[in-house]
């Protein structure tokens, strides 16, 4: 098992409908069979739509609104289909700019998974977690 598990394990637990968090947990378990989580982040399917607020008009702004309740973070963990990002801890700005508008499935979690914005293919489809406390 690799270090990120743990968020990645947070995120599938926290946001995934109830109806594959368990097919999505095993997937990650193993570096070999994590790409077929990875080739779902494209569609908006597997989140519960319920958690989350469409961002719309300057995404950069948006996000970085959604963000001040986390205090004075740097930094985020990215889930790609975009391999050259994927798995890493980016800063913040360049996070955004990897992912906003590149059409690719990309999760960015940040702080302990209490936050999470989704990219994914196609217009209208960049969604940010409602603010909410989790324990």
């Amino acid at each position: 098992m690799t270090s990120n598990v743990d968020i990645e394990t947070k995120v599938i637990q926290r946001f995934v409908i109830a109806t594959k968090r368990d097919r999505y947990l095993a997937f990650i378990k193993k570096e070999k069979t994590r790409e077929k989580f990875i080739n779902e982040l494209h569609h908006m399917n597997f989140l519960q739509q319920d958690l989350f607020d469409i961002v719309n008009g300057n995404e950069y702004e948006f996000i970085k609104q959604r963000l001040k309740v986390l205090g004075n973070i740097k930094d985020c963990y990215v889930i790609s289909e975009n391999q050259h990002i994927d798995k890493k801890r980016l800063d913040i700005d360049t996070a955004l700019t990897e992912t906003i508008g590149a059409d690719n499935g990309t999760l960015l979690v940040f702080g302990d998974a209490e936050i999470l914005y989704s990219e994914a293919e196609g217009f209208s489809n960049r969604w940010i977690s409602k603010q909410k406390q989790f324990k």
